[in-house]
């Protein structure tokens, strides 16, 4: 297992009233994240612009999209530059995309076991 920082993540699952069950991590807002990774866990950091700072980007396994992983996007301090990113602390190694409906959508990424993937959205 890597910890990349010292704070706590909250994950919970729920499902909205369209009946896809939902997986949500939250890191805490604008603070330090840790990263529980290891294994066939890895974790995922996206750069995005600066309007979509409060707001929350989901992403799908590539295999089950009825399924998906949502966090929030938040300010954050990383390598001595503020960036807005959408920070993923735990995530089953396997292929993922962003989900529709988003900006972003159909961004295809790869997460790997016991690394942080890095994706940047930002035009």
């Amino acid at each position: 297992m890597t910890r990349l920082a010292t704070a706590t993540v909250d994950a919970h699952e729920h499902a909205h009233r369209h009946g896809i069950a939902h997986t949500h991590e939250r890191a805490p807002k604008g603070g330090p994240v840790v990263m529980d990774i290891g294994g066939d866990i890895g974790g995922l950091i996206v750069w995005l612009d600066d309007s979509l700072e409060g707001t929350e980007l989901p992403i799908e396994y590539a295999d089950d999209p009825k399924r998906d992983i949502h966090t929030g996007v938040w300010r954050r301090s990383l390598g001595g530059e503020t960036v807005v990113v959408a920070v993923y602390p735990e995530l089953r190694e396997g292929s993922y995309r962003i989900h529709p409906g988003t900006a972003h959508a159909g961004a295809q990424l790869e997460i790997t076991g016991g690394q942080v993937a890095h994706l940047d959205l930002r035009h």
